[in-house]
């Protein structure tokens, strides 16, 4: 698994734009310079529109404006590093260096939850942020996250003693509440790591009303027991305990057929 299957070299850019929508828009122009995209006026209105329903500053000097739409196949990001920071208003007050903004369809949700659970957990670590803050160039800013991805990747890939036996049934719970619980996971993190503010307090609890008790009450318990409740299918097998996944269950997961577990470590399953 490598950062080069979410973005590349060609995608982390320097930003030149002091307001918002500008940057935002400078962004998505660059996407569009690159073949990412066509029509870029139309990706900026849903970008824009997204980032009107609630702003995607989520703190630490990072913002994640994004849009889902079915008029593309497969995610697609760019990272931009501003000159100067920008206000933002997110949710800790605190001016936006860095953005990454994502287009994708909603069949890659998901994925894209995954590689924002990445970025997130990066800019809470304060000597991880310095370190991102004293690499000026996109080319060193691209070999940072990349060194940075696979740590990353790694540290959800320990091996743990199985634990044999089935874990809680949670079939009949709707597949979307995966896709809200990787985000939970995200929210918790940075509370976990000193942010308290009130509005990540608000953000907390309004998403746990969204969540199905059953899965929202198996991922309080994961999380209590695993530093990371989450894991992916790698050649057929969950990234936690490294246990074989049965042919037949990795096609239920791509049908997503109700929330996938390990059989094995009891972990959601995540196909990438």
């Amino acid at each position: 698994m490598d950062l080069e299957g979410f973005f590349d070299r060609k995608q982390i850019i320097k930003l030149k734009s002091k307001e918002k929508q500008l940057v935002i828009k400078e962004l998505v122009d660059k996407l569009q310079d690159l073949d990412l995209i066509t029509n870029k006026e139309r990706y900026y209105a849903q970008v824009i529109h997204r980032e009107s329903l609630e702003n995607t500053g989520i703190g630490n000097g990072f913002a994640i404006p994004h849009a889902r739409t079915e008029s593309v196949s497969d995610l697609i990001s760019i990272f931009g590093i501003l000159e100067k920071p920008i206000d933002y208003q997110s949710i800790d007050d605190k001016p936006v260096k860095y953005l990454l903004l994502s287009i994708f369809p909603t069949e890659m949700s998901t994925r894209y939850l995954y590689l924002i659970g990445m970025m997130a957990r990066l800019f809470a670590q304060k000597d991880k942020k310095k370190s991102l803050d004293a690499e000026p160039t996109p080319a060193k800013v691209y070999a940072f996250l990349k060194k940075e991805y696979k740590a990353y990747y790694e540290s959800i890939s320990v091996k743990d003693r199985p634990s044999h036996g089935k874990p809680d049934n949670l079939s009949g719970v709707p597949s979307s509440d995966l896709d809200l619980l990787i985000r939970l996971d995200s929210l918790y993190k940075t509370m976990d790591d000193g942010n308290k503010s009130d509005s990540l307090v608000k953000k907390i609890e309004s998403l746990r009303k969204l969540i199905d008790n059953r899965s929202l009450t198996y991922y309080e318990r994961m999380r209590k027991k695993r530093d990371n409740p989450f894991s992916i299918v790698e050649k057929n097998s969950c990234s936690g305990c490294h246990m074989e996944i049965p042919p037949f269950y990795i096609e239920e997961i791509r049908e997503r057929k109700g929330i996938p577990l390990c059989t094995h470590c009891g972990r959601f399953l995540i196909l990438l």
